[in-house]
């Protein structure tokens, strides 16, 4: 991660107009109602709740009473998630990079929020951070992670994961991510943003959680063309226990097309990924497939 340069990026400005500039600008107003009623849902029967890249904290606000923490990099992001949060557990200044040996297990729901983990550095950073987001999530909770697909980044975008035979001799090339900048008009900048395929995605979760699902946001009205998804991982692997699948299999098991919903929907089986909706693989079992 270029700390300077999110810093500069991220400063008191900035913090002051993210709220009403992004997440709740009418082009992003019905993700973000969408996202809330699912973290409703997963808080329901849950504990603490850890967001990782909290921002200015408006999701830990919509839940006042809930034990919640939040973790980010930015001062001035924090400033403003203390006003909102003012019972929050804590709001830290941090790289989630670094992992935090107090919070092992502790948190019944780690979230990353908005395309935050898309500030690693590269794939091996992200693979860190990742593991970090498992290791911090307690042995029955869940981590929940709106993703995003390189498909999505732009109109007419096809990036295919996996080409078999290709080269000589020929062979199996996986395309796992790509990179990409956003520049602002106000001279703000996002270099080299990090999005793995949402296969690539899936087996790094897989790495540590038996069930790993993918969960289909609604077709929205500003969206319906590019249709977004959240990762939902739970029941995490034992420490010792096998890894389940092979990181190959895994990458065959994934299904790239997810199951179509009724615009407006957001039922409860999108949170728990029990229904139809929600395409899930189960990881600790070598004979399992999305379904």
């Amino acid at each position: 991660m270029n700390i300077p340069q999110v810093l500069a990026t991220y400063d008191e400005e900035y913090a002051r107009t993210y709220d009403a500039k992004f997440i709740l600008h009418p082009h992003y107003k019905q993700k973000t109602d969408f996202e809330i009623e699912t973290l409703r849902r997963l808080l329901a029967k849950r504990g603490c709740w850890l967001d990782v890249a909290c921002g200015t904290g408006y999701f830990l606000s919509q839940f006042p009473g809930v034990p919640r923490a939040g973790l980010d990099l930015s001062p001035a992001m924090l400033a403003i998630a203390r006003q909102a949060n003012p019972d929050a557990l804590f709001l830290r200044e941090g790289n989630f990079g670094d992992d935090v040996a107090e919070w092992e297990g502790r948190w019944a729901l780690v979230t990353c929020m908005w395309y935050s983990y898309g500030y690693a550095s590269s794939m091996t950073a992200l693979r860190g951070l990742i593991r970090n987001l498992a290791r911090w999530t307690s042995d029955d909770g869940a981590c929940f992670v709106p993703i995003c697909d390189p498909e999505n980044l732009g109109r007419r975008i096809r990036l295919p994961y996996r080409h078999p035979n290709t080269g000589f001799p020929p062979e199996t090339l996986l395309i796992t991510g790509v990179t990409w900048t956003w520049s602002e008009s106000s001279g703000k900048h996002h270099p080299d943003m990090v999005a793995p395929q949402v296969d690539a995605m899936v087996a790094m979760f897989a790495e540590h959680f038996d069930v790993v699902e993918l969960v289909p946001y609604p077709r929205f009205k500003w969206w319906s063309p590019r249709r977004r998804k959240a990762l939902l991982a739970r029941a995490k692997k034992r420490k010792g226990a096998s890894q389940g699948l092979e990181r190959e299999e895994v990458q065959r098991s994934i299904a790239r097309v997810i199951p179509s919903q009724p615009s407006g929907s957001s039922s409860a089986a999108d949170a728990r990924g029990t229904g139809e909706g929600s395409t899930r693989l189960n990881t600790s079992d070598p004979g399992s497939r999305m379904k």
